[in-house]
């Protein structure tokens, strides 16, 4: 099985992102860099995974199989932030045509530490970047709160986003139009 996938993304480190990166600078101690990979390799998933594995149930983390596919979705996004080589930040996403309009699905998204404005920092940034692409909205999967009892909803609610599908076990789907 080849352990090596390439990446087709449009965006790569430039003035924006650098302006994350210094806004950031505040809340991490160490050099900070910003990696946008250009294959799926073994280092890369390990970083995903290692991100993946702080935040996330055993059924929500990605396989490098199931990544390598996903990483061929169309306009996709894909980077890292790190401290001194240790992945802090990871997002993940694409376009997806929803009704006729171009939205950004967030796959995934995780942060360490949290509870420390990084996460809100990042989403704003985040919410910048889809405006200048002309997304109409982004939108993702998320949970009323996660099994670590962190309330997901209200984070992406402050964010401006908007609960449009809610299940029983507190699995939701939130929108923020742009």
């Amino acid at each position: 099985m080849n352990k090596t996938k390439p990446i087709l993304q449009q965006e790569n480190d430039n003035r924006f992102w650098r302006q994350l990166l210094n806004e950031l600078s505040e809340m991490y101690e160490g050099k900070l860099e910003i990696d946008f990979p250009k294959k799926l390799n073994l280092h890369y998933f390990s970083w995903f995974h290692n991100m993946e594995k702080a935040g996330f149930r055993q059924e929500l983390r990605y396989s490098f199989e199931q990544l390598a596919k996903m990483v061929e979705k169309p306009e996709l996004l894909l980077w890292f932030v790190s401290v001194d080589g240790v992945p802090q930040i990871l997002l993940f996403g694409y376009s997806r045509t929803e009704k006729g309009e171009k939205s950004f699905y967030l796959d995934t998204f995780a942060v360490r530490p949290r509870g420390v404005g990084i996460g809100n920092i990042v989403m704003e940034f985040l919410i910048r970047w889809a405006k200048t692409k002309k997304y109409h909205s982004i939108f993702l999967d998320t949970e009323l709160r996660d099994e670590k009892g962190i309330p997901l909803q209200q984070f992406y609610g402050k964010h401006g986003f908007e609960t449009v599908f809610s299940s029983e076990k507190g699995d939701l789907i939130m929108k923020r139009l742009l």
